[in-house]
């Protein structure tokens, strides 16, 4: 019950504010653990890694202001600053998994500092976890080879942007979020199957552009919550909703037609050569179709 209570909290402030659960780092000056360090490393690509077996990536991060990217020559390279060894990240290769870490125990500073640049190859297969715990992310992962992604956030701000296609096939797509704005551009490119999307106090847009040719499915359980879907052009939607309490569904989208309060459906559902079927559970939310 604290818990919820606190979520509602979180959810109503976000309301008011332009970014929502955003820590920032930069310039946060001394801190009782120490000077800022810097930890540099990069791993090379070997034979041990084999084209077509996919590796897991593993990032977990707690007060951290991270940016993940692509990398086409290596396997792997990180460059981390903190200002308490409580932050330190734990970075771990093995032949089936990049580990990337910081547990936060028995901390004791003023402002932390605890930046991530991470580059991962776009030459293996991924399956990506991320948690993030009042942390800031960037995830720039387009051109990547992702089979499936696990986001769990809580207290945080995420980016994901999606600008070229994904270069695997995808499985699966969740996303996990807990009083945290999240922003994904170019939905539409990872080629999912399967997109969950669990929304507790949190604010979530996705862009769903890009050159998807595949059906694909998104389902939305969303509890306090403001969740906004910028449709793509040219594909067949169709929309089933179940409303509890006081949640609402705009409709900003000529082209999206009401059969009734609990369905909608797109002008060219009927011809479309591929479709998206969206299912949200919506418990004192807004969802926004564009």
């Amino acid at each position: 019950m604290y818990k919820k209570g606190l979520l509602m909290v979180l959810a109503a402030l976000m309301l008011l504010l332009p970014t929502a659960c955003v820590m920032e780092f930069d310039n946060a000056g001394s801190m009782l653990a120490g000077a800022l360090k810097e930890h540099k490393e990069t791993v090379e690509m070997s034979d041990k890694y084999q084209k077509g077996q996919p590796i897991k990536l593993d990032i977990d991060m707690k007060l951290a202001k991270a940016v993940v990217d692509s990398t086409e020559n290596l396997l792997a390279e990180v460059e981390f600053e903190y200002n308490s060894e409580a932050l330190k990240p734990e970075f771990r290769v093995d032949e089936d998994e990049i580990s990337i870490k910081n547990k936060l125990e028995k901390f004791n500073f003023g402002k932390p500092v605890n930046r991530w640049d991470v580059k991962v190859t776009e030459e293996l297969p991924l399956d990506v976890e991320v948690r993030a715990d009042a942390s800031n992310a960037k995830l720039d992962m387009g051109g990547m080879m992702i089979n499936s992604m696990d986001a769990v956030l809580n207290a945080s701000e995420a980016k994901l942007y999606f600008d070229e296609p994904n270069k695997a096939p995808f499985d699966k797509f969740r996303l996990d979020a807990a009083a945290s704005s999240v922003d994904i551009y170019g939905a539409g490119n990872v080629g999912f199957e399967v997109l969950d999307i669990n929304a507790d106090a949190s604010k979530i847009t996705v862009n769903l552009t890009g050159e998807n040719e595949k059906d694909g499915e998104i389902r939305i359980n969303a509890d306090a919550s403001s969740v906004k879907l910028k449709l793509p052009e040219n594909t067949g939607i169709r929309i089933m909703v179940d409303k509890y309490e006081i949640s609402s569904v705009r409709i900003n989208n000529s082209e999206i037609l009401s059969r009734s309060e609990k369905e909608y459906v797109s002008r060219n559902y009927e011809d479309a050569g591929n479709t998206l079927k969206i299912y949200a559970d919506l418990n004192v939310t807004t969802l926004t179709i564009e």
